[in-house]
């Protein structure tokens, strides 16, 4: 990266830091009083960034995927990279779910009050799990030896995939949202989550110079998820209509022409879905063109889990419930107060500070990954 874009971006990533030290010592002193949350509406602003940062950490089982199933070894060199870009999404997504539960310490009850027949339990322990497996992947990338490294790159994938999956399959059990619960839930979490962590992978090889092949050919495979995931989405959208269930009509109304519609249709589909639908197919020789394709996909994700969490949110579960009572905690209308918009730039500048400090810190996660010869 160029000294003259790396330098503005790092103090920008300060700025997120800062919001993100703000963010922290508000829910220390108010808890969940800080946010804009309620009874009716209590996802918001941390969950669609722990969702958002969730997919942005399937690159690494990506590509593993990639190169232990499919043989793909010239997308091996990304495999360092990926493996860094999935931890530091990882840490960024536990920061932000850690934050919406407003106390810290109630991530405990999952261990010491486990639940075997609770989707969130399992949720919680395929998120440990990844985390761990992407610190030894990491290390094993640091060590450069190849044996460890096709080891823990094996034991990613079926554990990533049941933590994409789990993911999915948490929503789709909520029938109290019409727009939430089905069974094509399960997949379009685990194919988003392979769509963002494939562009996050090749956006950031190419801005670190990692590898141009590779990166040409990450983004041909990025084009197809995309357009695997497209399908889904409009397979799921189409389902909820035809449905017909009132309180999913609503939802979908609120989503397309309700207040957040331009998350929806100008994050997501236009930057996120026709633009880089566009830009891919002619970047099969251009690796700059498609990293600012995948860039696209990732700003417009934003607007996808966006659309996702809280327009679904927005219809009474109950005929009449929004008029009952009258209190600014129960309405369902949601709007993120300043600590949380802090938290989703918070995040966002942890992210952009690992990733921008990622090739100095860790040269050889980012280097050409380990070799058969220089294993230990």
């Amino acid at each position: 990266m160029k000294p003259s874009v790396k330098k503005p971006l790092l103090y920008l990533s300060f700025v997120g830091l800062a919001a993100l030290a703000f963010a922290v010592v508000d829910v220390l002193i108010h808890r969940s009083g800080g946010t804009n949350l309620g009874s009716y509406v209590p996802w918001g602003m941390g969950v669609v960034m722990y969702l958002l940062f969730v997919g942005f950490s399937a690159g690494g089982l990506l590509i593993s995927a990639l190169t232990q199933i499919f043989g793909m070894k010239d997308l091996k060199p990304l495999g360092g990279l990926a493996t860094y870009a999935a931890l530091v999404a990882e840490v960024c997504a536990g920061i932000a779910i850690a934050s919406d539960l407003g106390r810290f310490e109630r991530m405990f009850n999952f261990v010491f009050s486990p639940s075997l027949t609770s989707p969130m339990w399992w949720m919680f322990l395929f998120f440990s799990s990844v985390l761990f497996v992407s610190f030894m992947k990491a290390w094993a990338f640091a060590k450069l030896d190849d044996g460890i490294v096709s080891f823990w790159s094996w034991v990613s994938i079926p554990v990533g995939l049941c933590f994409y999956f789990t993911n999915g399959f948490f929503f789709s059990v909520l029938t109290g949202h019409g727009l939430w619960s089905g069974p094509v839930i399960p997949v379009l979490f685990v194919t988003a989550a392979l769509l963002c962590g494939g562009a996050l992978v090749c956006a950031l090889a190419w801005w670190s110079k990692t590898d141009k092949i590779a990166v040409a050919k990450l983004s041909w495979i990025v084009l197809w998820m995309l357009v695997v995931f497209a399908f889904l989405e409009g397979l799921w959208l189409w389902i909820g209509w035809q449905g017909a269930r009132v309180e999913t009509v609503a939802a979908l109304k609120n989503l397309s022409t309700g207040p957040g519609a331009w998350a929806f249709w100008g994050g997501h589909v236009l930057l996120g879905l026709i633009l880089p639908l566009l830009l891919l197919p002619q970047a099969k020789d251009n690796p700059g063109l498609a990293a600012w394709a995948c860039l696209f996909i990732l700003i417009g994700f934003a607007g996808a889990r966006w659309a996702f969490v809280v327009p679904a949110q927005s219809v009474a579960m109950l005929p009449g419930l929004d008029t009952a009572w009258q209190h600014p905690r129960l309405m369902l209308t949601y709007l993120p107060s300043m600590a949380e918009w802090s938290l989703a730039a918070g995040v966002s500048g942890l992210a952009l500070f690992g990733f921008i400090m990622g090739p100095k810190v860790f040269p050889r996660l980012y280097g050409s990954g380990p070799q058969p010869n220089q294993a230990s």
